[in-house]
């Protein structure tokens, strides 16, 4: 997949993926808990965001010269296989909501957006547009918010840690 254009079009892909977890868990959580909808709803736009500036970058030809190795293309589709499953399970938990959620937030995911979205600080405004699709710190945020929902700490010990995710678990 060295092909610069297929590379931008498998992350806009990864960024309608993640936008799509995100509403999908939106979703599961409106009858009973609205807040917790609409904190997915907003995480579910801006991925939305993310992946309409990777298709500018891509229709503009603002392409970054640093690209993903195909290995970590293929964990990120592993990962995202991985998470859209747990994020449709009928009996999601909101402690498992977050989990997912702070698990694709520390993903390489998210580096490699940037990186391929670099191009666009030639523009101050490009650059804003950037910045506005982005909270300060999506993990500090779901962090946050997890406290707020009542997500025991010990649920998220191991995400919260320098490289936690699926080489701490385990």
């Amino acid at each position: 997949m060295r092909n610069v254009y297929d590379v931008y079009r498998r992350f806009i892909d990864f960024e309608e993926q993640a936008a799509a977890i995100y509403l999908r868990m939106a979703s599961q959580f409106s009858p009973e808990n609205p807040e917790l909808s609409a904190l997915w709803l907003n995480l579910g736009i801006q991925e939305k965001a993310h992946a309409g500036l990777l298709q500018f970058c891509l229709a503009e030809e603002l392409l970054s010269g640093t690209l993903p190795a195909d290995e970590e293309i293929r964990n990120i589709e592993a990962l995202f296989s991985r998470l859209t499953k747990s994020a449709s399970n009928p009996d999601l938990s909101v402690e498992e909501s977050f989990r997912i959620a702070i698990e694709l937030e520390k993903s390489e995911v998210n580096a490699i957006y940037d990186s391929l979205t670099k191009p666009l600080h030639a523009s101050p405004y490009l650059l804003r547009q950037k910045i506005a699709t982005s909270l300060p710190d999506h993990l500090e945020h779901l962090l946050e918010e997890s406290r707020r929902f009542n997500v025991p700490e010990e649920a998220l010990r191991e995400l919260k840690r320098p490289g936690g995710g699926d080489e701490a678990k385990g």
